[in-house]
Order: C-alpha cells, then sequence, then structure tokens
C-alpha cells in the first residue's frame, strides 16, 4: 500500500472511531443509532470490524512487559494513577515518559 492510501485509510478509520465513540455515548442500541443517523447496520459493524482491527494492528507493534505488583513499593504521595475500566495500574512519578506516552496510546 502506497503512502497517500496508507493516510487515507488511516483518516477513513478515525472518522469510523469517532462515529462509533459517538454511538457508545448516545446509549441508544446500535440499530436505533443507526436509525436515526442513516447508517445501514451492515456498514456500521463492517466500520466496527476495521476499527477493532486497526487498534489490535497498533497494539501488537508494542512491548508488552511483564510487571511484578509485588516488586517494587510505590510511596502513596510520588506515583501516577492510570485506570482504564476495571484495570488500575500504578507507576512510580520517575516512569519513563515516552513509555508512558506509548502506554497511554494503547489504552486510548
Amino acid at each position: 500500500m502506497n503512502e497517500i492510501a496508507k493516510v487515507r485509510n488511516e483518516v477513513r478509520v478515525r472518522q469510523w472511531a469517532e462515529m462509533i465513540r459517538c454511538r457508545n455515548e448516545s446509549g441508544l442500541t446500535v440499530a436505533d443509532w443507526c436509525e436515526r443517523n442513516g447508517v445501514k447496520l451492515k456498514t456500521y459493524y463492517y466500520r466496527l470490524k476495521r476499527v477493532r482491527e486497526a487498534m489490535c494492528s497498533r497494539v501488537e507493534q508494542h512491548d508488552i512487559v511483564s510487571v511484578d505488583p509485588e516488586s517494587e513499593h510505590i510511596e502513596e504521595n510520588q506515583r501516577i494513577e492510570l485506570s482504564v475500566g476495571n484495570i488500575t495500574v500504578l507507576l512510580p512519578d520517575s516512569f519513563n515518559a515516552d513509555t508512558l506516552k506509548r502506554l497511554l496510546g494503547v489504552l486510548r
């Protein structure tokens, strides 16, 4: 795939991800949201699949590091706390900034 096609595909996937985010935040069922927004169900699910595939390919590009939660005690006032769903990650305040940016990109 040439560079222009890659960029075009990335823009399209971002637009679709925004559409899915809007549907999720609407509180409507997929069918109701699609009907109100003039999107066919088949189109919605195709786009959802493509967004998920894009997210999975991005996650695969990151290094996964095993962390032993018992190996280090972090003082309460010197930590960074990230929560996504029912998962909470505690990091020392001195955690590498570049690694933190990559982690936030994956969690987003």
